[in-house]
């Protein structure tokens, strides 16, 4: 699992932030939900409201979730992945096997692995 510093994901967000609106990327491909607590595991729960690169307003997330997650078609982020960390959740995201985790607070980090589709607590031990 890749891991941001908060300086390197204020680089790319003000990067991204500097180029014109109209110019904003959308994926392609982007099926998000949230991970929400459910007995010792985070699982998903899809979202179809919950498009960080699309402008519309995005969904609330339900008082279970401990992150958000995007599928895409590639491990990019989007200018629209900074609303999804304003409502102050972790954003996961994930492209085939590979993922990465955006944090915005490095002190409440996303301390899971995923095993299947589920996100067990603590480092994956291999």
């Amino acid at each position: 699992m890749c891991k941001l510093s908060a300086k390197l994901i204020f680089a790319i967000i003000t990067t991204i932030l500097a180029e014109p609106s109209f110019a904003a990327p959308q994926a392609k491909v982007e099926n998000c939900g949230w991970l929400v607590a459910k007995q010792d595991a985070l699982v998903p729960q899809p979202d179809s409201s919950l498009k960080p690169s699309d402008p519309a307003p995005l969904s609330k997330p339900p008082p279970q979730a401990k992150a958000a997650y995007c599928e895409r078609d590639t491990i990019m982020t989007y200018i629209g992945d900074e609303r999804v960390l304003k409502l102050g959740l972790p954003l996961v995201i994930r492209s085939g096997e590979r993922e990465g985790v955006l944090e915005v607070n490095p002190t409440v980090l996303f301390n899971f692995h995923r095993v299947g589709e589920r996100y067990l607590p603590g480092k994956d031990n291999k």
